[in-house]
């Protein structure tokens, strides 16, 4: 067994700097899990102690520091699952209390392996608290759903090996003489052994795995509105329309421009241009109520996808945002008024997902033309209209493509 617990104690030290390492990422748990994880190495090596150093050593100090770190590693998930910490006095009481029960059964009853069985059978209690805790609350954490499961198998093999250990070793099946028990002792002390680095292991990997679902959704989002980034919103925007195609449903897509936003930023400085931003894109999720996926395409350019949308339900979603947003003011020391304009454009089972922005991007400036404040439904726009949305639409594409601002003059009486 001083094989596997040397193994044991410098995987426990291998681990330590990398999850020192990743307490700059600011996931909560990481600072318990650090702890959890020089406990334990400090734990084998007492362990490694026994037969050479003094009793209390060997034995109760090394199941002492196994109890510490079950603590920590409970209190370490329940930080990373968002739930209130371990509260200190129960951490004392519970390492308090053990202490006291080791020390009773080696000095006062003189059974040492009796208090170590003890000691082993509450660390198991602490484990399967720790898995309790995991299945309670692991929903929350689909994007590594993995290795969290993999975490709470580990737990609940610590914790059943350790209450086997412990009723093993209090019944005297592991006394020596005992014959095929004392075999049975040693392999269910080395199978613990070997899953505690696999359950720290295993909480290594989950939260290497927060930190890339973090890093993912930072790439993948707006990083002042929240809403989709661009790439990741034409992403979502192509499975939506491959699914429609598949159940042969309409996809209804919005393309929002935020009204008069130069002025705002010209009258309020760019700090009220972001606050106009946010204020709009929090406006519009509201509104939505998880009906649809929202996205910044540029600028003050947002987008909207609704997966099985057609054009009546469209109409009053698009409807309902411009009232919102027109009915809000910027909590800023002078308030701003917003309105939004809207182009919505149905797309068909099987329609590229270009096509669909372009028609939605020729009613949006249908509504600009209009007056702005309202949105307009590619398809019907009106013929007297009709001319000057293309002329809006090529004098937007232009100023796109190029740094410098075209002449509109010139665009709109050469269309004319």
């Amino acid at each position: 067994m001083s094989l596997l617990s040397a193994i044991a104690a410098m995987t426990f030290i291998v681990m330590f700097p990398v999850l020192l390492a990743s307490r700059r990422a600011g996931i909560a748990g990481i600072g318990s899990f650090c702890a959890a994880c020089l406990l334990s190495a400090l734990s084998s090596a007492a362990g490694l102690a026994t037969g050479i150093a003094p009793l209390w050593v060997g034995v109760l100090l090394s199941a002492l520091l196994s109890i510490a770190a079950g603590l920590m590693i409970l209190n370490g998930f329940r930080q990373f699952l968002r739930r209130r910490s371990l509260a200190p006095w129960s951490v004392v009481a519970t390492l308090a209390g053990a202490a006291a029960v080791l020390v009773f059964f080696a000095h006062v009853v003189e059974n040492p392996v009796a208090g170590a069985a003890a000691g082993t059978g509450l660390a198991g209690v602490i484990h399967l608290l720790t898995a309790a805790t995991i299945i309670r609350h692991w929903r929350r954490e689909r994007a590594i759903a993995p290795y969290i499961l993999f975490s709470c198998l580990a737990a609940v093999a610590l914790g059943l090996l350790s209450g086997l250990q412990a009723v093993v070793t209090s019944s005297g099946l592991g006394s020596p003489g005992a014959g095929e028990p004392q075999v049975l002792t040693s392999v269910v002390l080395a199978a613990r052994i070997l899953t505690t680095p696999l359950f720290l292991l295993g909480i290594v990997l989950m939260l290497h795995g927060r930190i890339i679902a973090n890093l993912q959704h930072i790439i993948a989002h707006d990083d002042l509105t929240g809403a989709l980034s661009r790439p990741a919103f034409l992403a979502r925007f192509k499975q939506c329309l491959a699914v429609a195609a598949a159940t042969d449903q309409p996809t209804a897509f919005m393309m929002l421009d935020l009204d008069r936003f130069k002025q705002i930023n010209e009258q309020h400085g760019h700090a009220g241009g972001d606050a106009a931003l946010v204020l709009f894109a929090d406006t519009v999720r509201k509104t939505l109520a998880g009906r649809g996926i929202l996205g910044r395409l540029g600028g003050e350019e947002f987008g909207i996808v609704l997966a099985g949308t057609g054009r009546l339900e469209a109409a009053g979603i698009a409807d309902a945002i411009c009232a919102a947003v027109r009915s809000t003011r910027t909590d800023t020391a002078s308030a701003i008024a917003l309105t939004v304009s809207i182009g919505v454009a149905i797309g068909e089972p099987g329609a590229a997902p270009l096509e669909i922005m372009a028609r939605a991007d020729m009613a949006l400036y249908e509504a600009k033309a209009m007056g702005r404040d309202r949105p307009s439904m590619a398809g019907s726009l009106h013929p007297a209209s009709f001319a000057s949305s293309r002329a809006l639409a090529g004098v937007a594409a232009q100023m796109r493509a190029s740094a410098a601002p075209p002449d509109t003059t010139a665009i709109l009486s050469g269309v004319a």
